[in-house]
Protein backbone atom coordinates (compact mmCIF):
# COMPACT_ATOMS: atom_id res chain seq x y z
CA UNK A 1 0.00 0.00 0.00
CA UNK A 2 3.24 2.15 0.02
CA UNK A 3 2.34 3.12 -3.12
CA UNK A 4 -1.06 4.57 -2.32
CA UNK A 5 0.76 6.97 0.34
CA UNK A 6 3.52 7.92 -2.25
CA UNK A 7 0.20 9.24 -4.38
CA UNK A 8 -2.03 10.70 -1.97
CA UNK A 9 0.76 12.58 0.16
CA UNK A 10 1.15 15.04 -2.19
CA UNK A 11 -2.48 15.95 -2.92
CA UNK A 12 -2.69 16.28 0.67
CA UNK A 13 -0.40 18.20 1.10
CA UNK A 14 -1.78 20.88 -1.15
CA UNK A 15 -5.23 20.82 0.38
CA UNK A 16 -3.42 21.35 3.85
CA UNK A 17 -1.83 24.37 2.11
CA UNK A 18 -5.09 25.89 0.32
CA UNK A 19 -6.54 25.31 3.66
CA UNK A 20 -3.87 27.32 5.59
CA UNK A 21 -3.76 30.05 3.37
CA UNK A 22 -7.61 30.31 2.90
CA UNK A 23 -7.08 30.71 6.85
CA UNK A 24 -4.76 33.19 6.89
CA UNK A 25 -6.20 35.61 4.22
CA UNK A 26 -9.80 35.07 5.85
CA UNK A 27 -7.71 36.32 8.98
CA UNK A 28 -6.32 39.01 7.37
CA UNK A 29 -9.81 40.86 6.01
CA UNK A 30 -10.47 43.68 8.65
CA UNK A 31 -13.99 44.11 9.23
CA UNK A 32 -15.94 46.30 11.69
CA UNK A 33 -17.73 44.38 14.50
CA UNK A 34 -21.53 43.07 13.89
CA UNK A 35 -23.76 44.89 16.51
CA UNK A 36 -22.54 46.79 20.12
CA UNK A 37 -24.07 50.13 21.79
CA UNK A 38 -24.62 53.02 19.91
CA UNK A 39 -21.92 55.65 18.59
CA UNK A 40 -22.82 58.74 20.98
CA UNK A 41 -19.34 60.24 20.78
CA UNK A 42 -19.46 63.42 19.22
CA UNK A 43 -15.82 63.73 17.16
CA UNK A 44 -13.60 66.54 17.67
CA UNK A 45 -10.88 67.85 16.33
CA UNK A 46 -7.73 65.98 15.80
CA UNK A 47 -5.21 68.95 14.87
CA UNK A 48 -5.22 71.40 12.21
CA UNK A 49 -2.30 72.39 9.25
CA UNK A 50 -0.96 74.91 9.15
CA UNK A 51 -2.24 75.65 13.07
CA UNK A 52 -4.77 78.00 13.85
CA UNK A 53 -2.96 81.16 14.94
CA UNK A 54 -0.63 81.50 11.49
CA UNK A 55 0.33 84.63 10.44
CA UNK A 56 1.65 85.79 7.08
CA UNK A 57 -1.09 82.83 5.64
CA UNK A 58 -0.92 83.17 1.77
CA UNK A 59 -3.72 80.61 0.97
CA UNK A 60 -1.77 77.62 1.56
CA UNK A 61 -4.55 74.34 1.86
CA UNK A 62 -5.36 73.67 5.17
CA UNK A 63 -5.88 70.29 6.12
CA UNK A 64 -8.10 69.22 9.54
CA UNK A 65 -8.20 65.87 11.07
CA UNK A 66 -11.25 64.46 13.33
CA UNK A 67 -11.28 61.92 15.61
CA UNK A 68 -13.86 59.82 13.26
CA UNK A 69 -15.04 59.17 9.49
CA UNK A 70 -17.46 62.45 9.21
CA UNK A 71 -20.61 63.15 6.63
CA UNK A 72 -19.56 64.80 3.88
CA UNK A 73 -22.88 66.20 3.42
CA UNK A 74 -22.53 67.93 6.50
CA UNK A 75 -18.90 69.22 6.23
CA UNK A 76 -19.90 71.44 3.20
CA UNK A 77 -23.47 72.70 5.05
CA UNK A 78 -21.15 73.10 8.20
CA UNK A 79 -18.12 75.55 7.43
CA UNK A 80 -18.55 79.23 7.87
CA UNK A 81 -15.60 81.45 6.68
CA UNK A 82 -15.97 84.89 8.19
CA UNK A 83 -15.21 87.73 6.94
CA UNK A 84 -17.26 86.60 3.62
CA UNK A 85 -14.29 85.80 0.54
CA UNK A 86 -14.79 86.84 -3.05
CA UNK A 87 -14.33 83.59 -5.13
CA UNK A 88 -15.12 79.93 -4.31
CA UNK A 89 -13.34 77.96 -1.00
CA UNK A 90 -12.99 74.39 -2.04
CA UNK A 91 -13.57 72.14 0.80
CA UNK A 92 -12.89 68.43 0.27
CA UNK A 93 -13.53 65.26 3.05
CA UNK A 94 -12.05 62.11 2.55
CA UNK A 95 -12.81 59.58 5.90
CA UNK A 96 -11.19 61.56 9.16
CA UNK A 97 -9.59 64.00 6.74
CA UNK A 98 -10.63 67.51 5.62
CA UNK A 99 -9.20 69.85 3.13
CA UNK A 100 -9.68 73.54 2.97
CA UNK A 101 -8.76 75.73 -0.20
CA UNK A 102 -8.79 79.44 -0.41
CA UNK A 103 -9.11 81.86 -3.53
CA UNK A 104 -5.91 83.21 -4.28
CA UNK A 105 -7.30 87.00 -4.07
CA UNK A 106 -6.90 87.10 0.21
CA UNK A 107 -6.81 90.55 1.42
CA UNK A 108 -3.77 92.05 2.94
CA UNK A 109 -3.53 92.15 6.57
CA UNK A 110 -7.01 90.39 7.03
CA UNK A 111 -7.73 87.43 9.62
CA UNK A 112 -9.74 84.85 8.54
CA UNK A 113 -12.02 82.47 10.83
CA UNK A 114 -13.10 79.17 9.98
CA UNK A 115 -16.22 78.37 12.31
CA UNK A 116 -16.65 74.60 12.37
CA UNK A 117 -19.84 74.49 13.01
CA UNK A 118 -22.61 71.85 14.92
CA UNK A 119 -24.00 71.43 12.10
CA UNK A 120 -21.07 69.67 11.11
CA UNK A 121 -21.66 65.22 12.22
CA UNK A 122 -19.74 61.80 11.99
CA UNK A 123 -20.87 59.13 9.66
CA UNK A 124 -23.42 57.90 12.34
CA UNK A 125 -24.96 61.29 12.85
CA UNK A 126 -23.63 62.33 15.99
CA UNK A 127 -22.76 65.84 16.16
CA UNK A 128 -20.10 67.96 17.26
CA UNK A 129 -20.52 69.02 20.56
CA UNK A 130 -19.30 73.02 20.56
CA UNK A 131 -18.32 74.62 17.16
CA UNK A 132 -14.71 75.61 16.81
CA UNK A 133 -13.13 78.55 15.37
CA UNK A 134 -9.77 78.75 14.00
CA UNK A 135 -7.98 81.78 12.63
CA UNK A 136 -5.37 82.63 10.22
CA UNK A 137 -4.04 86.00 9.23
CA UNK A 138 -2.74 87.20 5.73
CA UNK A 139 -0.75 90.01 8.12
CA UNK A 140 1.53 90.23 11.10
CA UNK A 141 -0.79 89.63 13.81
CA UNK A 142 -4.19 87.75 14.70
CA UNK A 143 -6.93 89.95 16.74
CA UNK A 144 -7.39 88.07 20.22
CA UNK A 145 -10.92 89.48 21.30
CA UNK A 146 -13.97 87.31 22.40
CA UNK A 147 -17.34 87.47 23.36
CA UNK A 148 -18.72 84.15 25.45
CA UNK A 149 -22.04 83.70 27.37
CA UNK A 150 -24.55 81.47 28.06
CA UNK A 151 -28.31 81.14 26.21
CA UNK A 152 -30.83 79.98 27.94
CA UNK A 153 -33.95 78.65 25.79
CA UNK A 154 -35.52 75.78 24.48
CA UNK A 155 -34.05 73.96 21.88
CA UNK A 156 -30.65 73.86 19.86
CA UNK A 157 -29.46 77.76 19.64
CA UNK A 158 -27.58 79.86 17.67
CA UNK A 159 -25.89 83.50 18.44
CA UNK A 160 -25.36 86.27 15.76
CA UNK A 161 -22.97 88.78 16.02
CA UNK A 162 -22.62 92.01 14.09
CA UNK A 163 -19.97 94.45 14.02
CA UNK A 164 -21.34 98.20 14.38
CA UNK A 165 -20.10 100.83 12.33
CA UNK A 166 -22.77 103.71 13.00
CA UNK A 167 -25.25 103.13 16.40
CA UNK A 168 -27.89 105.10 14.08
CA UNK A 169 -28.09 102.33 11.50
CA UNK A 170 -29.73 99.63 13.54
CA UNK A 171 -33.32 100.31 12.99
CA UNK A 172 -32.81 96.46 10.23
CA UNK A 173 -30.00 95.40 11.28
CA UNK A 174 -31.54 92.35 12.19
CA UNK A 175 -32.63 91.40 8.78
CA UNK A 176 -28.69 91.58 7.09
CA UNK A 177 -26.69 89.14 7.57
CA UNK A 178 -24.13 89.18 10.46
CA UNK A 179 -20.65 89.34 10.33
CA UNK A 180 -20.36 86.35 12.56
CA UNK A 181 -22.64 83.46 14.20
CA UNK A 182 -21.90 80.38 16.15
CA UNK A 183 -23.90 77.38 17.22
CA UNK A 184 -24.50 76.92 21.18
CA UNK A 185 -23.33 74.02 23.11
CA UNK A 186 -25.48 71.44 25.40
CA UNK A 187 -24.65 73.28 28.10
CA UNK A 188 -25.58 76.62 26.65
CA UNK A 189 -22.32 78.07 26.10
CA UNK A 190 -20.93 79.81 22.92
CA UNK A 191 -17.90 81.85 22.29
CA UNK A 192 -16.82 84.30 19.35
CA UNK A 193 -12.92 84.05 19.45
CA UNK A 194 -10.45 86.53 17.33
CA UNK A 195 -12.61 89.59 17.21
CA UNK A 196 -10.99 93.02 16.73
CA UNK A 197 -11.91 95.89 18.58
CA UNK A 198 -14.96 97.52 18.01
CA UNK A 199 -18.44 97.62 18.95
CA UNK A 200 -21.08 94.82 18.47
CA UNK A 201 -24.38 93.97 18.61
CA UNK A 202 -25.63 89.97 19.71
CA UNK A 203 -28.66 88.06 19.38
CA UNK A 204 -29.41 84.96 20.25
CA UNK A 205 -31.95 82.47 17.93
CA UNK A 206 -33.31 79.03 16.79
CA UNK A 207 -30.08 77.06 16.00
CA UNK A 208 -32.23 76.16 12.56
CA UNK A 209 -32.05 79.99 11.73
CA UNK A 210 -28.65 80.47 11.86
CA UNK A 211 -26.97 82.96 9.50
CA UNK A 212 -30.93 83.70 8.20
CA UNK A 213 -32.46 86.93 8.71
CA UNK A 214 -34.29 87.45 12.09
CA UNK A 215 -38.48 86.62 11.88
CA UNK A 216 -40.18 87.76 15.35
CA UNK A 217 -43.19 85.75 13.93
CA UNK A 218 -41.73 82.33 14.43
CA UNK A 219 -38.95 82.80 16.13
CA UNK A 220 -37.35 82.06 19.64
CA UNK A 221 -35.17 84.98 20.28
CA UNK A 222 -33.40 87.10 23.05
CA UNK A 223 -31.22 89.82 23.65
CA UNK A 224 -28.42 91.36 25.94
CA UNK A 225 -28.87 93.75 28.30
CA UNK A 226 -26.41 95.93 26.83
CA UNK A 227 -27.82 97.36 23.49
CA UNK A 228 -23.91 97.88 22.42
CA UNK A 229 -20.87 95.79 23.63
CA UNK A 230 -17.33 97.40 23.12
CA UNK A 231 -15.03 95.33 22.87
CA UNK A 232 -11.12 96.86 23.34
CA UNK A 233 -8.15 95.14 21.93
CA UNK A 234 -7.63 91.56 22.27
CA UNK A 235 -10.17 92.07 25.37
CA UNK A 236 -11.86 89.08 26.53
CA UNK A 237 -15.49 89.81 27.69
CA UNK A 238 -17.86 86.89 29.30
CA UNK A 239 -21.14 86.76 30.77
CA UNK A 240 -22.57 87.99 27.64
CA UNK A 241 -25.76 85.95 28.73
CA UNK A 242 -28.57 85.78 27.47
CA UNK A 243 -32.69 84.33 27.89
CA UNK A 244 -34.81 83.51 24.46
CA UNK A 245 -38.66 83.13 24.34
CA UNK A 246 -41.15 83.72 21.03
CA UNK A 247 -42.88 87.10 20.84
CA UNK A 248 -46.26 86.87 21.84
CA UNK A 249 -48.18 87.46 18.38
CA UNK A 250 -50.50 90.30 18.01
CA UNK A 251 -54.09 89.79 19.19
CA UNK A 252 -56.62 88.74 16.04
CA UNK A 253 -59.74 87.20 16.80
CA UNK A 254 -58.94 83.97 14.64
CA UNK A 255 -62.20 81.89 14.16
CA UNK A 256 -65.60 80.77 16.10
CA UNK A 257 -67.65 77.69 16.40
CA UNK A 258 -71.06 76.83 17.77
CA UNK A 259 -71.79 73.75 19.64
CA UNK A 260 -75.67 73.06 20.30
CA UNK A 261 -78.04 75.61 20.30
CA UNK A 262 -77.12 77.71 23.36
CA UNK A 263 -73.16 77.58 23.49
CA UNK A 264 -69.96 78.59 21.33
CA UNK A 265 -66.24 79.91 21.60
CA UNK A 266 -64.23 82.32 19.79
CA UNK A 267 -60.77 81.87 19.53
CA UNK A 268 -57.85 84.02 19.36
CA UNK A 269 -54.21 84.28 18.17
CA UNK A 270 -52.80 84.43 21.96
CA UNK A 271 -53.66 83.72 25.51
CA UNK A 272 -56.27 85.76 27.50
CA UNK A 273 -54.72 84.67 30.89
CA UNK A 274 -54.64 88.57 32.27
CA UNK A 275 -57.75 89.88 29.59
CA UNK A 276 -59.26 92.71 31.46
CA UNK A 277 -63.11 92.54 32.29
CA UNK A 278 -64.63 95.52 30.53
CA UNK A 279 -64.62 93.76 26.94
CA UNK A 280 -68.05 93.10 25.78
CA UNK A 281 -69.62 90.75 23.12
CA UNK A 282 -72.68 90.99 20.89
CA UNK A 283 -74.57 87.87 19.49
CA UNK A 284 -76.54 88.75 16.16
CA UNK A 285 -78.79 86.57 14.91
CA UNK A 286 -80.27 86.51 10.81
CA UNK A 287 -83.60 87.70 11.84
CA UNK A 288 -81.75 91.08 13.38
CA UNK A 289 -82.13 90.60 17.12
CA UNK A 290 -79.40 90.58 19.30
CA UNK A 291 -78.37 89.43 22.67
CA UNK A 292 -75.12 89.66 25.11
CA UNK A 293 -74.09 86.44 26.08
CA UNK A 294 -72.54 85.41 29.31
CA UNK A 295 -68.88 84.68 29.19
CA UNK A 296 -65.76 83.38 30.51
CA UNK A 297 -62.45 81.28 30.14
CA UNK A 298 -62.16 78.20 28.46
CA UNK A 299 -60.90 76.01 30.89
CA UNK A 300 -58.60 73.93 28.67
CA UNK A 301 -57.51 76.75 25.86
CA UNK A 302 -56.29 79.63 27.41
CA UNK A 303 -56.78 81.56 24.05
CA UNK A 304 -60.19 80.56 23.90
CA UNK A 305 -63.90 82.77 25.26
CA UNK A 306 -67.02 80.16 25.97
CA UNK A 307 -70.16 82.23 25.27
CA UNK A 308 -73.15 81.14 26.73
CA UNK A 309 -76.48 82.55 25.20
CA UNK A 310 -79.22 83.45 28.23
CA UNK A 311 -82.20 82.74 26.08
CA UNK A 312 -82.08 78.70 25.09
CA UNK A 313 -85.59 79.32 22.33
CA UNK A 314 -84.23 78.09 18.71
CA UNK A 315 -82.33 80.06 16.78
CA UNK A 316 -81.41 80.32 13.12
CA UNK A 317 -78.71 78.86 11.42
CA UNK A 318 -75.83 81.49 11.68
CA UNK A 319 -75.11 84.29 14.43
CA UNK A 320 -72.73 87.07 13.87
CA UNK A 321 -70.36 87.12 17.17
CA UNK A 322 -68.90 90.45 17.52
CA UNK A 323 -66.43 91.66 20.36
CA UNK A 324 -65.13 95.13 21.25
CA UNK A 325 -63.06 96.60 23.79
CA UNK A 326 -60.30 93.75 24.73
CA UNK A 327 -57.60 94.54 26.89
CA UNK A 328 -54.74 92.23 28.11
CA UNK A 329 -52.53 93.74 30.73
CA UNK A 330 -53.91 97.49 29.84
CA UNK A 331 -51.50 96.85 27.03
CA UNK A 332 -52.15 95.08 24.02
CA UNK A 333 -55.53 95.96 22.52
CA UNK A 334 -58.23 95.15 19.71
CA UNK A 335 -60.87 97.60 19.12
CA UNK A 336 -63.40 95.23 17.70
CA UNK A 337 -63.25 91.93 15.73
CA UNK A 338 -66.47 89.64 14.18
CA UNK A 339 -66.90 86.19 13.33
CA UNK A 340 -69.91 84.28 11.71
CA UNK A 341 -70.46 80.66 12.97
CA UNK A 342 -72.99 78.19 11.75
CA UNK A 343 -75.53 76.69 13.79
CA UNK A 344 -75.85 72.83 14.44
CA UNK A 345 -78.94 71.46 13.86
CA UNK A 346 -78.42 68.58 15.86
CA UNK A 347 -77.69 68.71 19.82
CA UNK A 348 -76.93 65.54 21.20
CA UNK A 349 -76.26 67.20 24.60
CA UNK A 350 -73.79 65.03 25.93
CA UNK A 351 -71.64 66.30 28.50
CA UNK A 352 -67.81 64.53 29.07
CA UNK A 353 -65.68 64.61 32.07
CA UNK A 354 -62.48 66.18 30.16
CA UNK A 355 -59.81 66.64 32.77
CA UNK A 356 -58.63 64.40 34.53
CA UNK A 357 -58.87 61.49 32.29
CA UNK A 358 -56.79 59.20 34.85
CA UNK A 359 -56.72 58.38 38.50
CA UNK A 360 -55.72 61.45 40.58
CA UNK A 361 -52.19 61.84 42.92
CA UNK A 362 -52.87 64.89 45.20
CA UNK A 363 -50.14 65.79 47.69
CA UNK A 364 -52.20 67.55 50.65
CA UNK A 365 -51.28 70.36 52.71
CA UNK A 366 -51.43 70.80 56.60
CA UNK A 367 -52.27 74.08 57.45
CA UNK A 368 -53.88 75.37 53.72
CA UNK A 369 -57.37 74.16 51.81
CA UNK A 370 -56.78 75.10 48.32
CA UNK A 371 -55.39 71.72 46.76
CA UNK A 372 -58.31 70.79 45.23
CA UNK A 373 -59.42 68.51 42.63
CA UNK A 374 -60.02 70.32 39.62
CA UNK A 375 -62.71 68.49 37.36
CA UNK A 376 -63.69 70.45 33.58
CA UNK A 377 -66.03 69.47 31.61
CA UNK A 378 -66.91 69.24 27.94
CA UNK A 379 -69.50 71.70 27.47
CA UNK A 380 -71.29 74.40 30.15
CA UNK A 381 -73.33 73.12 32.79
CA UNK A 382 -75.64 74.86 35.42
CA UNK A 383 -74.61 75.05 38.88
CA UNK A 384 -77.40 72.45 40.00
CA UNK A 385 -76.21 70.00 37.03
CA UNK A 386 -74.27 67.92 38.60
CA UNK A 387 -74.74 65.26 41.43
CA UNK A 388 -71.04 64.39 43.66
CA UNK A 389 -70.47 61.85 45.94
CA UNK A 390 -67.19 61.39 47.54
CA UNK A 391 -65.99 58.49 49.50
CA UNK A 392 -62.55 57.72 51.23
CA UNK A 393 -61.16 54.01 51.63
CA UNK A 394 -64.32 53.12 49.22
CA UNK A 395 -66.85 53.03 51.91
CA UNK A 396 -66.79 55.88 54.06
CA UNK A 397 -68.99 59.06 52.87
CA UNK A 398 -67.09 62.38 53.11
CA UNK A 399 -68.73 65.82 52.60
CA UNK A 400 -67.36 67.96 50.13
CA UNK A 401 -66.41 71.51 49.58
CA UNK A 402 -67.57 72.40 45.93
CA UNK A 403 -66.33 75.75 44.18
CA UNK A 404 -67.54 76.26 40.56
CA UNK A 405 -64.78 78.13 38.80
CA UNK A 406 -67.30 78.36 35.93
CA UNK A 407 -69.89 76.48 34.18
CA UNK A 408 -66.95 74.20 32.90
CA UNK A 409 -64.57 73.85 35.47
CA UNK A 410 -65.72 72.20 39.30
CA UNK A 411 -63.32 72.38 41.93
CA UNK A 412 -63.70 69.75 44.75
CA UNK A 413 -62.04 69.35 48.53
CA UNK A 414 -62.84 67.72 51.24
CA UNK A 415 -64.57 69.70 54.31
CA UNK A 416 -62.17 68.91 56.79
CA UNK A 417 -59.39 68.66 54.07
CA UNK A 418 -57.61 65.31 52.28
CA UNK A 419 -56.10 62.87 55.00
CA UNK A 420 -52.44 61.98 53.90
CA UNK A 421 -52.14 58.37 52.82
CA UNK A 422 -56.06 57.76 52.35
CA UNK A 423 -57.62 56.04 48.59
CA UNK A 424 -60.80 58.17 47.52
CA UNK A 425 -63.09 58.13 45.04
CA UNK A 426 -65.35 60.47 43.73
CA UNK A 427 -68.85 60.00 41.74
CA UNK A 428 -70.53 62.38 39.54
CA UNK A 429 -73.73 61.78 38.58
CA UNK A 430 -76.61 63.89 36.05
CA UNK A 431 -79.24 65.75 38.79
CA UNK A 432 -82.50 65.07 37.86
CA UNK A 433 -83.13 68.67 36.36
CA UNK A 434 -80.71 68.24 34.26
CA UNK A 435 -81.74 65.37 32.68
CA UNK A 436 -85.57 66.59 32.21
CA UNK A 437 -83.89 69.68 30.60
CA UNK A 438 -82.27 66.53 27.85
CA UNK A 439 -78.60 67.04 29.15
CA UNK A 440 -77.13 63.89 30.07
CA UNK A 441 -73.39 62.07 31.27
CA UNK A 442 -72.21 60.30 28.32
CA UNK A 443 -71.21 57.40 30.91
CA UNK A 444 -74.33 57.36 33.87
CA UNK A 445 -72.14 57.79 36.16
CA UNK A 446 -68.15 58.96 36.07
CA UNK A 447 -65.82 57.91 38.56
CA UNK A 448 -62.33 59.32 39.57
CA UNK A 449 -59.55 57.20 41.80
CA UNK A 450 -58.10 59.66 44.05
CA UNK A 451 -54.99 58.66 46.15
CA UNK A 452 -53.51 61.42 48.59
CA UNK A 453 -49.42 61.08 49.24
CA UNK A 454 -48.04 62.47 52.50
CA UNK A 455 -48.35 66.12 53.93
CA UNK A 456 -46.62 68.53 51.26
CA UNK A 457 -43.75 70.45 53.44
CA UNK A 458 -42.89 74.03 53.47
CA UNK A 459 -39.36 76.17 53.80
CA UNK A 460 -38.34 79.35 53.27
CA UNK A 461 -35.42 81.58 51.69
CA UNK A 462 -34.42 84.70 52.36
CA UNK A 463 -31.61 86.47 50.67
CA UNK A 464 -30.58 89.44 51.78
CA UNK A 465 -29.68 92.29 48.99
CA UNK A 466 -26.85 95.20 48.73
CA UNK A 467 -26.26 98.04 46.19
CA UNK A 468 -28.68 99.06 43.86
CA UNK A 469 -29.83 99.69 40.31
CA UNK A 470 -31.74 102.06 38.38
CA UNK A 471 -34.85 99.79 38.59
CA UNK A 472 -36.47 97.41 41.26
CA UNK A 473 -34.67 93.75 41.50
CA UNK A 474 -37.12 90.76 41.37
CA UNK A 475 -36.05 86.87 41.87
CA UNK A 476 -38.01 84.29 40.82
CA UNK A 477 -37.33 80.68 42.28
CA UNK A 478 -37.54 77.62 39.68
CA UNK A 479 -38.36 74.09 40.83
CA UNK A 480 -35.94 71.97 39.31
CA UNK A 481 -38.54 69.19 40.18
CA UNK A 482 -41.73 70.67 38.67
CA UNK A 483 -40.76 72.90 36.04
CA UNK A 484 -44.17 74.55 35.99
CA UNK A 485 -43.96 75.74 39.67
CA UNK A 486 -42.57 79.02 40.01
CA UNK A 487 -42.19 81.43 43.21
CA UNK A 488 -41.59 85.89 42.64
CA UNK A 489 -40.34 87.84 44.92
CA UNK A 490 -39.09 91.09 45.09
CA UNK A 491 -36.66 93.25 47.62
CA UNK A 492 -38.75 94.82 49.96
CA UNK A 493 -38.25 98.31 52.47
CA UNK A 494 -35.50 95.74 54.20
CA UNK A 495 -33.74 95.13 51.43
CA UNK A 496 -34.46 91.31 51.52
CA UNK A 497 -35.52 89.09 49.03
CA UNK A 498 -38.38 86.96 50.96
CA UNK A 499 -39.91 83.69 49.84
CA UNK A 500 -42.02 82.46 52.64
CA UNK A 501 -44.18 79.11 52.27
CA UNK A 502 -42.46 77.45 49.31
CA UNK A 503 -42.57 73.77 48.57
CA UNK A 504 -39.96 71.16 49.96
CA UNK A 505 -37.37 70.53 47.05
CA UNK A 506 -34.71 71.92 44.84
CA UNK A 507 -34.67 74.73 43.25
CA UNK A 508 -32.72 77.36 40.94
CA UNK A 509 -32.58 81.43 41.53
CA UNK A 510 -32.70 84.02 38.77
CA UNK A 511 -32.38 87.72 39.68
CA UNK A 512 -33.27 90.66 37.67
CA UNK A 513 -33.91 94.11 36.86
CA UNK A 514 -37.30 94.92 36.68
CA UNK A 515 -36.63 98.22 34.22
CA UNK A 516 -40.33 98.62 32.82
CA UNK A 517 -41.91 97.68 35.77
CA UNK A 518 -44.36 94.70 34.40
CA UNK A 519 -43.11 92.23 37.69
CA UNK A 520 -41.75 89.95 34.92
CA UNK A 521 -38.56 89.59 33.20
CA UNK A 522 -38.34 90.99 29.60
CA UNK A 523 -36.10 89.55 26.87
CA UNK A 524 -35.59 92.70 24.56
CA UNK A 525 -37.56 93.55 21.64
CA UNK A 526 -35.94 93.27 17.93
CA UNK A 527 -38.38 96.39 16.73
CA UNK A 528 -38.43 99.02 18.77
CA UNK A 529 -35.00 97.45 19.67
CA UNK A 530 -34.74 97.49 23.21
CA UNK A 531 -31.86 95.74 25.42
CA UNK A 532 -32.89 93.07 27.50
CA UNK A 533 -33.41 93.74 31.50
CA UNK A 534 -30.30 92.46 33.36
CA UNK A 535 -30.28 89.10 34.90
CA UNK A 536 -27.99 86.98 36.90
CA UNK A 537 -28.38 82.96 37.40
CA UNK A 538 -26.85 81.63 40.04
CA UNK A 539 -24.78 78.81 39.95
CA UNK A 540 -26.34 76.63 43.29
CA UNK A 541 -29.01 74.78 43.47
CA UNK A 542 -30.86 75.74 46.36
CA UNK A 543 -32.69 72.89 48.66
CA UNK A 544 -35.51 74.25 50.66
CA UNK A 545 -36.53 71.76 53.37
CA UNK A 546 -39.76 71.51 55.44
CA UNK A 547 -39.84 73.89 58.49
CA UNK A 548 -36.24 75.80 57.88
CA UNK A 549 -35.51 78.95 57.12
CA UNK A 550 -32.50 79.77 55.04
CA UNK A 551 -30.78 82.46 55.11
CA UNK A 552 -28.10 82.82 52.37
CA UNK A 553 -25.38 85.25 52.27
CA UNK A 554 -26.16 89.06 51.15
CA UNK A 555 -25.65 89.28 47.41
CA UNK A 556 -23.83 92.52 46.15
CA UNK A 557 -26.60 93.36 42.84
CA UNK A 558 -23.40 95.94 41.59
CA UNK A 559 -20.95 93.42 41.69
CA UNK A 560 -22.96 90.62 39.88
CA UNK A 561 -23.85 93.27 37.42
Amino acid sequence: MSWVRNLLYPFLGRLVSIIVLFFIGSCAVIKPPSGGPKDTTPPFLVYAEPPSGTLQYKGVQIRLEFSEYMDESSIKKGIRVFPNVEGEISINTHGTNLTVDFPDNLEEDQTYVINLSRNIKDEHGVEMAEAIFLAYSTGDKIDNGSISGVVWGDGPMSVHLWRIIQQDSLENIFQTMPNYFTDVSNKGGYNFQFLSAGNYLLLALDRSAAGLALDTRRMKYGLFWQKIIALDQDQSITDVNVITKKEQPQLRLQRGEWNGNNWGRIIFSRSLNYLNDNYSVILTYDDGTIESPVSFHDPEDPNALILIRSDKSPISNKIRIKIENIFIDNDVFLDSASVSVAVPQDDENYIDLTEPKKAVTITPTAHKDTVYLELKFSEPIPHWGLEYELYKSDTISVNEKIVYINPMWVNILPHNNWEPRINYTLNIFTSDSLKNMGGTLLDSVITVNIKTTDYQGYGGLYIPIKGKLDSGIGAVLYSIENPEQKNISFVNSQARLEFNQIREGKYTLTLFSDRNNDKTYTTGTAKPLTPAEWFYVMPDTIEVRTNWDIELPSLNIQELY
